[in-house]
Order: C-alpha cells, then sequence, then structure tokens
C-alpha cells in the first residue's frame, strides 16, 4: 500500500506538469517515478520477491521510454 500511495501521489504530480504544460516539470516528475520505482525493484530484488522486482522494474523502464520519447520529440 505504501508504495502505491507513493507511486500515485508521483503521478498526481505529472497530471498537474501535464495540464500545467510544463515540459520540465512533466521531466522532473517522470525521473522521480523512474527513481522511486527503480528503488522498489532494487529492494524487490534483495527480499527476493519476483513481484515486487518485476513490476516496478517493468514501470521504471516503460516510464524511462516515454520520458525519452517526450524530450525528444
Amino acid at each position: 500500500m505504501y508504495a502505491l500511495a507513493r507511486s500515485l501521489a508521483l503521478v498526481l504530480v505529472a497530471i498537474v506538469g501535464l495540464l500545467s504544460s510544463s515540459i520540465p516539470f512533466v521531466a522532473a516528475a517522470a525521473l522521480a517515478m523512474i527513481l522511486v520505482q527503480g528503488l522498489d525493484a532494487v529492494i524487490g530484488a534483495r527480499i527476493s520477491d519476483r513481484l515486487k522486482t518485476v513490476g516496478p522494474a517493468l514501470t521504471a523502464m516503460v516510464n524511462a521510454a516515454a520520458l525519452v520519447w517526450m524530450l525528444t520529440t
């Protein structure tokens, strides 16, 4: 629940950035989400929990790809 609440808060921050049309704000929020999810994946790996490793890792990779796409278009 803690990780979900933290991720939802970051998603809300990203939505605010999109509504304000601020690319730097959205990029900063995306970077924060990538870091949080990446760290969640590391913690999942350390406790040997496949679900807590793969889910956050995939989400971090998708967010990183979206960030690169946003910054290059």
